[in-house]
């Protein structure tokens, strides 16, 4: 399993509608069992009984055949941070050994089980595809819906472990690559600005205050008492704000200070292809550069896919995996990531 996702390409390597900006879209619905306690409340006979409901539901649903479960207690500690790595589980997960992930064998969609909530369906599309995504999420929503009975009120709608997800218990977000809004240090009011219009924005890396790589994460605040037409048309307009912001700081920086900008961009190539060492961070912060250098067409030889990749791939778990050895020290990672990345970019 693990080779066959090594080989297909990353969550956010994909093309898809708007890609300079927009990443990746991500549509999550959270859904428990009427018959159960949450997770954080479960014994052990709870959880095998919602495991052999799980079981059942692989049988007998539509996609059926169509999916494997991977259960977290059959990992190493390697493989989930390899799977958490590709954004097919969660951080929870990752550290859970009651835990399991649903995925279709297409990688369009996964269903996490026992996590905060009892199933959490996820829907992740390359680019910007908002209505694509839900669209698929209510589908497999409507059919894990068939065979199971989720905990709902009509004043409350969905029940979640959390109450900040009752109601369409759906979450919506997207990932995005602000380099220039954060060279022109523009990112605090872009903050702002997400809030007041009913979102939230966060890095999607952080080490100490600082953002790596200027990606960013664009979520809905709200799931009581909106639907989720109105949520999809709220991160519409979120999303389209931050596009534009950002491509207004491209077109204005890249005039008044193109020199400098192009400087930095290439300094950025030149880090990636001759050193020697180097950590995620670091790599991370050049690649977000030579991204930006792509777009704009100051770098012409260099596909912006495969960038999209490289910040996938240059993962600590995705290295061993490549070379099928586990790195004896970060030392040793920072060396051979640096080769890697010689390699890619040559």
């Amino acid at each position: 399993m693990f080779d066959h996702l090594l080989e297909k390409p990353g969550f956010w390597s994909r093309s898809g509608p708007y890609p300079d900006v927009v990443l990746s879209t991500r549509v999550r619905l959270a859904r428990n069992l009427a018959t159960l306690p949450f997770p954080g409340n479960m014994d052990s006979v709870e959880t095998n009984f919602l495991n052999g409901m799980v079981d059942r539901l692989m049988q007998h649903a539509e996609f059926s055949g169509k999916m494997s479960i991977i259960r977290m207690d059959q990992l190493s500690t390697e493989d989930k941070r390899f799977l958490r790595e590709r954004n097919v589980i969660t951080r929870e997960l990752e550290l859970s050994d009651k835990s399991s992930v649903m995925m279709a064998d297409d990688e369009e969609f996964m269903v996490l089980i026992n996590e905060e909530d009892h199933l959490r369906i996820q829907v992740i599309k390359p680019g910007f595809q908002l209505t694509e995504a839900y669209m698929l999420a209510n589908v497999v929503d409507d059919e894990i819906n068939r065979h199971i009975s989720y905990a709902y009120r009509d004043d409350f709608g969905y029940l979640t472990a959390c109450p900040s997800n009752a109601g369409t218990g759906m979450r919506v977000s997207t990932i995005v690559h602000l380099p220039m809004l954060s060279l022109m240090k523009n990112i605090s009011e872009v903050i702002k600005m997400v809030k007041e219009a009913g979102g939230q924005m966060k890095g999607t890396m952080i080490q100490g205050s600082r953002t790596v790589g200027n990606m960013f994460i664009l979520s809905n605040r709200i799931t009581l008492g909106v639907s989720e037409v109105d949520i999809i048309e709220e991160m519409d307009r979120i999303t389209n704000m931050v596009m534009d912001l950002e491509n207004e700081a491209r077109d204005d920086y890249g005039v008044e200070h193109r020199s400098e900008l192009e400087d930095t961009i290439w300094r950025s190539l030149g880090v990636l292809k001759f050193a020697r060492s180097i950590s995620f961070v670091e790599a991370m912060e050049n690649l977000s550069m030579v991204r930006l250098g792509v777009i704009l067409s100051v770098i012409k030889n260099i596909d912006l896919w495969k960038i999209n990749d490289l910040m996938v791939t240059i993962q600590m778990s995705h290295l061993q995996k490549l070379v099928s050895v586990e790195f004896a020290s970060v030392e040793e990672c920072d060396s051979f990531r640096a080769a890697f990345l010689r390699e890619q970019l040559e």
